[in-house]
């Protein structure tokens, strides 16, 4: 991936790149505070620069977290019994949740709510920071204060009546319900951006959006080139032939499509199937779609179900909105829900985006727990029977293992966690789990000193035609909400936060190939040579605009997520054959562990996070 040889790559190139790019033009971290115990200075060519304050250091899946992880799946922990041994001190709770993102966090709130807050949990977690893919990147540029997300972001505001989880949580926790974004100044040209970064992309609502298309020779172009909105003249700048124009408009458009609201017919086929041989796009229409379906799906086309795939095709006229780091700030008022506390800034909506924690008050003693840096390496029942009514868990923490005891356990992790430390794990849940498949995802965070290069485009984003050999296929910048206390100005020649979400897959081989190929090609790939690929494209794609990497770019962190999506295949969501789908068999759990997954939605989101981690944390309150 990327362009130039070799040499070219370790050498460095484009702007005049250097080994001083791999720390963003920084010897040390600038600003902020680190998580205790964890040192951002310690940087690793896997893990690259993490940024500054409560999050530094804890960028997606980093070396240490990720090295972690695999000494757990190659069964370097299989003789170990996660019964203590005799003598030893062990700790005991009510209550172990593995997992302190969104699902377990909520687990743990409802738990406590059902039980009266007198109970004892702890929740264990392999990163250095709660909140799983729900954490944001910070960087202090030019004394600009930027936030981002590491992964999830983007919501919808609920009804102040709304009875669902997160309308519970607006609620009890004061989130407002409409909101204040940065102010764009009306001497500039007026511009359109999102509030998240989703809404840029083909398929949701990027005719709500200044979007910059780049043509290039490979996509019939003479010469490349940038063509705006290109909806808005149903495609006439595009170098599309008119045949291929005329079937992406109808895509657009919904025009053609069958069983679109039957979703048991949509799961039983592949997405491909159903544009091209149900539908009648033509295969130009997949391959445009592919970047948004292998991002958000995992995989190509043609490995997907139908049923995820029409989920990618909206027409909302109403844009969604992000917090400042993205569904973080979720995670961040459940801690503090949990932990009285944990903000010594207080918790109202302003001091919440980016107000310190206090790291003591993790695993201070109190109801709840939390106990970050701890891999949890074998859990099971005692004896391996379910009716003794006591859970063994071992974990690995600063080179040691330990072990706790509970009454039950909630495993808040994903399912390819689960199935390699529940040792007494019942044969259909095992079953039902060698039929999932994960696909990696890639986010980065490119701060720039100026985004003037885009504004000269007439856009907020850009996007790309993505043949594989490119770094994703859009980034866009944030119009942003603001605070009192966080309101980064919003200008072209001021600070702000570039964000690339990118996919990773492999048209034509089957789900679980895309994925292994996928995660090979994200943990193979050096961040000095991702950095590398980045400059090199935005240089190659904008210079003509007046971008220059070396001027332009603080800094760069990369969230590398090596099972961010269970794939939809086939049969995902319903079943094939008249057999239940593997994941209403995974979510029954057995004896006295609960299994609570946000991929038991299809989708690991917010949505699915609450719901299974209130449904777990229910189970097990019945239980005691």
């Amino acid at each position: 991936m990327g362009n130039g040889s070799s040499e070219d790559r370790r050498l460095g190139m484009g702007g005049g790149t250097t080994r001083r790019d791999f720390l963003n033009g920084r010897s040390r971290p600038v600003g902020g505070c680190p998580v205790a115990g964890h040192d951002p200075g310690g940087i690793d060519d896997f893990s690259g620069y993490g940024g500054v304050g409560d999050y530094a250091g804890a960028n997606g899946n980093t070396l240490p977290v990720l090295t972690a992880a695999h000494r757990v799946r190659d069964g370097l922990h299989a003789a170990l019994s996660a019964a203590p041994l005799p003598g030893e001190e062990v700790e005991s709770y009510d209550l172990v949740i593995v997992g302190s993102g969104l699902t377990g966090l909520m687990a743990a709130k409802e738990y406590q709510a059902r039980t009266g807050g007198t109970r004892r949990c702890l929740i264990l977690d392999n990163h250095p920071i709660f909140g799983g893919e729900a954490r944001q990147n910070e960087f202090m540029v030019e004394g600009t204060r930027l936030l981002g997300p590491q992964g999830s972001n983007d919501f919808l505001a609920p009804k102040p009546d709304a009875d669902t989880p997160i309308g519970t949580l607006f609620r009890e926790c004061g989130i407002p319900y409409d909101f204040a974004v940065q102010n764009w100044d009306t001497s500039l040209k007026k511009l359109r951006f999102s509030f998240d970064n989703y809404s840029n992309m083909d398929g949701f609502n990027e005719k709500l959006v200044d979007v910059a298309y780049r043509f290039q020779t490979r996509d019939g172009a003479r010469h490349p080139y940038w063509a705006e909105n290109i909806w808005q003249d149903d495609l006439a700048r595009t170098p599309f032939a008119p045949e291929v124009r005329q079937s992406l408009l109808r895509w657009r458009r919904g025009e053609g499509t069958v069983h679109a609201d039957d979703p048991k017919a949509l799961d039983q086929v592949d997405y491909r199937t159903y544009l091209e041989k149900m539908c009648g796009y033509r295969p130009e229409v997949t391959a445009f779609h592919q970047p948004v379906v292998g991002l958000l799906g995992g995989v190509s086309a043609d490995a997907i179900s139908a049923r995820y795939g029409m989920h990618l095709v909206s027409h909302s006229n109403r844009l969604t909105y992000s917090f400042p780091g993205g569904n973080a700030l979720l995670g961040r008022y459940l801690a503090g829900q949990l932990i009285p506390g944990l903000f010594p800034g207080g918790m109202s909506f302003s001091a919440m985006q980016w107000g310190r924690i206090d790291p003591t008050r993790l695993d201070a003693d109190g109801p709840v727990r939390i106990r970050q840096n701890a891999t949890v390496v074998s859990v099971s029942h005692r004896g391996g029977d379910p009716a003794s009514g006591i859970v063994d868990v071992a974990y690995a923490r600063a080179g040691c293992t330990r072990h706790v005891r509970a009454r039950a356990v909630i495993m808040a992790t994903g399912g390819w966690i689960t199935k390699h430390v529940v040792r007494d794990l019942p044969a259909d849940i095992r079953a039902a789990y060698d039929r999932f498949c994960y696909a990696p995802a890639l986010v980065a965070n490119v701060a720039l000193r100026n985004w003037r290069f885009l504004y000269r485009l007439n856009a907020t984003a850009a996007r790309w035609m993505d043949d594989g050999t490119m770094f994703g296929f859009c980034a866009n910048i944030r119009q942003s909400i603001v605070t009192p206390d966080y309101d980064p100005p919003l200008h072209p020649d001021r600070p702000a936060l570039l964000t690339f979400y990118m996919g990773l897959y492999t048209p034509g081989l089957s789900a679980w190939e895309q994925g292994a190929r996928g995660r090979m090609r994200l943990l193979s790939t050096s961040y000095a040579e991702y950095e590398r690929i980045i400059r090199a494209q935005m240089a190659a794609m904008f210079a003509d605009a007046g971008f220059d990497p070396a001027r332009d770019i603080d800094g760069i962190i990369l969230n590398r997520w090596g099972h961010a999506r269970v794939i939809q295949t086939p049969g995902f969501y319903y079943g094939l054959g008249g057999q239940p789908p593997g994941r209403e068999i995974v979510a029954r759990g057995f004896g006295r562990i609960a299994i609570a997954h946000a991929e038991l939605n299809g989708a690991q989101n917010y949505t699915g996070a609450f719901q299974h981690g209130i449904r777990a944390g229910r189970e097990v309150a019945s239980w005691q």
